[in-house]
């Protein structure tokens, strides 16, 4: 009897000290909170749930890695030393703003259910303007990440509609960060629709094989071909790729497609 009795009270214990951590989730999601040190150690120490992995898209090429780094201390730190400490800081707003929707669900969604015709549904392309002029996702609207404060009210002024953001992904060390940050910046706002990180990004869209826009017109690339790390890929890339203002296409007036 005092077995059973002591087996219900540690059951009871568990259960409250879980009910607490998911209280302390949900607190730490509104404007300006984020997860305090504590907090964001409990979250990696709990395994990914199926639900998490299924937003991060094809398995195991996109899974987020959730160890983090401890911060490095000092004075006179190196220059690698503050690039860790910033790409720490990073992975964790990656942890509780980004792990959002996976490529192929919003690829049902935004193609399939035709939400890009919704204009209370809008699409954030937060990768910098050489990135989206090279290929974006038909519809897009593209937003400076660094710029989020001064672009956002002006590129996404209804604060209730539905939104969506994508940056490169894809790299389980780093992917999905920039999506993550306009996120926090969104509620820091006053954003008070849905909102959602694509968490594998461009790269798992145009790996998936599905159409992407650009100068040329609407197209689709071989899956698996996006990226291939080259040591003078830079250099290939100012040779056959010239810098021209986009066209108007008569494609995608045609499609009802104006932000593109």
């Amino acid at each position: 009897m005092r077995a059973n009795t002591r087996r219900v009270g540690v059951l009871a214990v568990a259960l409250l000290v879980a009910f607490a951590f998911a209280v302390s989730l949900v607190w730490a999601q509104e404007p300006g909170k984020d997860w305090s040190e504590k907090e964001l150690k409990a979250f990696e120490k709990k395994p990914w749930t199926k639900e998490e992995l299924n937003k991060m898209g094809r398995p195991p090429r996109y899974i987020i890695k959730k160890e983090i780094e401890p911060r490095i201390e000092g004075t006179n730190l190196t220059p690698e030393q503050l690039y860790r400490n910033g790409q720490r800081q990073h992975r964790a707003w990656m942890l509780q703003y980004g792990i959002g929707i996976s490529c192929k669900d919003f690829y049902k969604v935004w193609i399939e259910q035709e939400a890009w015709k919704d204009p209370k549904v809008k699409l954030l392309d937060v990768r910098q303007e050489s990135e989206f002029d090279q290929g974006h996702v038909p519809g897009a609207i593209r937003v400076d990440a660094g710029l989020a404060f001064w672009t956002l009210p002006g590129k996404a002024p209804d604060p209730t509609a539905t939104y969506y953001m994508m940056c490169k992904g894809g790299d389980p060390a780093n992917g999905g960060s920039r999506g993550a940050i306009v996120r926090k910046y969104m509620l820091e706002m006053g954003y008070t629709g849905k909102m959602y990180n694509v968490t594998d990004g461009f790269r798992g869209w145009v790996e998936n094989g599905f159409p992407i826009v650009n100068v040329h017109g609407l197209l689709t690339l071989i899956p698996g071909t996006f990226q291939v790390p080259e040591k003078d890929s830079m250099a290939k890339a100012k040779e056959v790729t010239p810098v021209v203002s986009p066209a108007i296409m008569g494609l995608a007036p045609a499609l009802g497609i104006k932000d593109w």
